[in-house]
Order: structure tokens, then C-alpha cells, then sequence
């Protein structure tokens, strides 16, 4: 199964909305330092360096952004405020309104286990967890003070290969003294969650000496006494048609941390229905409870059906709930691939003249070759989106397949990275995401 992450933009809005207790709050000059550096790189159009970097330098300003302009209720404020370090770990998934209920219900599990390598300290401080995903909350201390970057690199589930992960860290500079983060992992249906998770990681770092690669490995126990049978599920089974696409919405499971919505698209639909800009669940009194943004948002089981995942109203015990959506990114089947012509640089089949190519070129860092791509979108839906266009899987003119192990983007420009191999042009990528769209509301009542 595979597993994306969108950005919903009404996020933005929100941020927007609190630029003023930003601007008051006292930020570490490193972090400081970092935003401008990773804001200066974004307007760089050379492609001398790896500019999947700049992906990161992304996401990483926007979790800062996040984590800056949080504001606690005081339920959370008082339930974090005599856990040691757990106040700033809560930080991180202040974005999402379901984890912010299940804090404020007394969902999260106290953890405490630490261990270090080479001058390393990693601290696991607490999960939330239900039936369906585990949220781990970690601290990362840096007990000899050296100058070194360092990231996740290598997390898994010993005892557990049946379920995807997603994680990040809250800083990415050189010069730190601690950094907090979380790992989510989604567990795939009909997987139980154990009563022990045997947690191991591995770090990215560069520093001033070499290391050893060392292994950081935790038996964080879990309670499942706190989830077990908490759980709600309705039986939706409705069928809406948008622009002559017929979409089926199957079964929703509301968990205490997240929502997840079967959805299955009719095969003889004539489009590709890529992402819902604005499907949201909502309730009597207008709350609204978006698709989960900074995570595993959607898990593919198979090219017609996927699960959505939604932030969870579990705690909230709304008396209705609606679903309903307007504009859904989508485009005819006949036009989701793109040819490019490696000797002219030129290419011989697009979705449409707002996509061309810029150039065919090698990465000076790993030799790479590099197709450099621009589409012109000036969407309102679309002005803080990143849109990864393409799978990574392409191929060359005698039908033989590849994969491609790295993208990036800076403002309107794509790079799609390809393997050193001798190809027969042209070669044909395919799209995964575009800005075309159809519109037409759904509104279904769930309960």
C-alpha cells in the first residue's frame, strides 16, 4: 500500500490569522537563521545542489510556523505542564483537532525510556495509540554540544514490518541542544497492535567526526486497555456522481486519533480522480474536521480504492455528522502520461501548455540525470501547494521501467531525478498529480 501526504491550504489561512502572536513569540536564532536560509534557497533557480533538500527546508518552516503559533487549552495546559519536556512534544500536533481531544481526554502514555550513542540522547516520552496507529513522541538531546546535522534515517517496528511510517523533526540546523519530533506509524487493517513496540532508529548526521552508525532501540510497552473497543463505525454506502465520475463512500471508523473513510472510484470513470481539495467531516454546529495534513493522509488499496484519513471527532460526541465536498483534483485517463525527448530536450506529449520543460540536465552532487520541469498554476486552491506531479516509476521508449529515488521542487519548477542508464528516448513519466479539477457538491449525511 502506498502512502502520500497533501497539504490542505485552509491551513494557511489559519496561520495567517496568527502572524500577530507569532511576531510576539521569542525564537532561537538558530531556528531563525535556518527559515531565512531555507527561504533564500527556495528563490535559487541554479540546480547545482540536490534540491530535494529544499522539500525539507519546506516542511520543516512549516512545522516551525506551527509549533510557534500554538495556543493550549487549558485542559492540555495543565495536563503537560508537570510531564518534563512533554509541553513542546505536544507542540508538534497542535495542527490536528482530534490529538489536541484525545491530550485533552487523558489519552497519551507517560513513556520515559532514554538511551545514547556517541554523545546522542534520544528520549522516548509518550505515544498515543488506538487500533489503527501509534504516535510516538521523542526528544533529541545533544549531550556534548558538537556542531551536527542530524535526522531520522532508518525507523521500524522490530517486532512489526506490517505498517508504514511517517516522521520529521522540529530543527534541522547544526548548532542544537535538543529537537523534538514524533514517528507515526499506521498499522494496516487486520494488524493488532502489540503489547510491546521494539522500536529501532537511525540517525542522518554530519558532523566533524566519523561515527559508527549506532542503532537506538526502545521496548516502549503499550496499554491497550486505554483503546480497546473505543471505536465508532458507520456504514455510509452511498454513491455520488461529480462531472459524470462516480465515487462510492463505503464505511467510516472513527478512531480516538484519527478517521478513516473507504472510498472506491468507478472503473469506468473517463478521469484519473487524483486528491479531494476540501473534503471535510462536519458537524451540527459547523465544526469542521479536515484530512490529516502532516502525515499519512491516505492509504491506496488498490487503483480504484483508497482509505481517507480525517481528523478524529471521537471525543468530541457530535449528535450529526455530514460529509461534504466541492472540487476534486482529476484529469482525463488519456492524458496521464508525459513523454520526454532526451536528444532534443523537448516534450512530445503533455497534459496541457501550462506544463513545459526546462531542461535536461546531471546533478553535480550524485550524477544524476535531472529533468527540470515548470507549470504555470495560478489557482487560488493552489498558492501554498507543493504537488508531487509524477510517480516515480518511468520508463524509456523499448518498454523497459525504472524508478526514480528523489524529487524537488522550488517555487513553479519540478525536478524529476533519473538513474544513470543508457535509455532509448523518449522516456514516459507518469502523472500523479495535477491542478485540473471537478466540481460539484457532495453532501451526505453520516449520522
Amino acid at each position: 500500500m502506498n502512502e502520500y501526504r497533501d497539504h490542505n491550504a485552509q491551513e494557511w489561512q489559519e496561520l495567517e490569522a496568527m502572524k500577530e502572536h507569532i511576531d510576539r513569540i521569542a525564537v532561537p536564532s538558530a531556528i531563525d537563521e535556518a527559515i531565512k536560509n531555507g527561504m533564500r534557497l527556495g528563490r535559487q533557480r541554479r540546480r547545482r545542489r540536490v534540491l530535494t533538500r529544499m522539500v525539507s527546508c519546506t516542511a520543516m518552516f512549516m512545522l516551525l510556523v506551527m509549533v510557534a503559533s500554538v495556543r493550549f487549552s487549558p485542559t492540555v495546559a495543565a495536563y503537560v505542564g508537570d510531564i518534563p519536556g512533554l509541553r513542546a512534544l505536544v507542540e508538534l500536533i497542535n495542527y490536528d483537532k482530534g490529538l489536541k481531544l484525545a491530550i485533552e481526554n487523558d489519552f497519551m502514555q507517560k513513556v520515559g525510556l532514554s538511551e545514547e550513542h556517541d554523545g546522542i540522547k534520544m528520549t522516548v516520552d509518550g505515544i498515543l495509540a488506538d487500533e489503527s496507529r501509534v504516535i510516538v513522541f521523542y526528544t533529541l538531546t545533544n549531550q556534548d554540544g558538537r556542531k551536527r546535522v542530524v535526522n531520522l534515517r532508518n525507523v521500524k517496528l522490530a517486532n512489526n514490518a506490517n505498517t508504514s511510517t511517517s516522521y520529521g523533526a522540529s530543527d534541522f540546523s547544526e548548532k542544537w541542544v535538543s529537537k523534538q519530533g514524533t514517528i507515526d506509524f499506521n498499522f494496516h487493517e487486520g494488524t493488532g497492535i502489540p503489547e510491546l513496540l521494539e522500536l529501532e532508529v537511525k540517525f542522518d548526521e554530519v558532523n566533524e567526526t566519523a561515527t559508527s552508525s549506532p542503532v537506538w532501540k526502545f521496548n516502549i510497552p503499550v496499554d491497550k486497555t486505554k483503546f480497546e473497543g473505543k471505536k465508532e463505525t458507520y456504514a455510509i454506502n452511498q454513491t455520488v456522481t461529480v462531472e459524470g465520475q462516480r465515487i462510492t463512500f463505503g464505511t467510516m471508523t472513527v478512531h480516538p486519533t484519527r478517521i478513516g473513510l473507504e472510498v472506491a472510484y468507478d472503473p469506468a470513470n473517463t478521469k484519473k480522480l487524483f486528491y479531494f481539495d476540501d473534503i471535510r467531516i462536519e458537524d451540527e454546529k459547523g465544526e469542521t474536521f479536515g484530512t490529516i495534513i502532516n502525515g499519512i493522509s491516505a492509504s491506496n488499496i488498490s487503483e480504484t480504492k483508497e482509505v481517507l484519513y480525517f481528523q478524529s471527532n471521537y471525543f468530541s460526541k457530535p449528535e450529526k455528522l455530514y460529509l461534504r465536498a466541492s472540487s476534486i483534483r482529476a484529469m482525463d485517463k488519456n492524458k496521464l502520461e508525459v513523454q520526454v525527448d532526451l536528444d532534443r530536450k523537448k516534450l512530445l506529449f503533455r497534459p496541457d501548455d501550462r506544463l513545459t520543460l526546462v531542461d535536461v540536465g546531471t546533478s553535480s552532487e550524485n550524477g544524476q540525470g535531472v529533468l527540470v520541469f515548470r507549470l504555470d498554476n495560478d489557482h487560488p486552491l493552489d498558492e501554498h501547494r507543493q504537488y508531487h506531479l509524477f510517480s516515480s516509476t518511468y520508463k524509456d521508449a523499448s518498454g523497459k521501467q525504472f524508478e526514480s529515488n528523489m524529487t524537488g521542487s522550488t517555487e513553479n519548477e519540478f525536478q524529476y531525478y533519473i538513474r544513470k542508464a543508457e535509455y532509448k528516448s523518449p522516456l514516459t513519466l507518469y502523472v500523479e498529480d495535477y491542478p485540473s479539477r471537478i466540481l460539484g457538491d457532495i453532501n451526505l449525511r453520516i449520522k
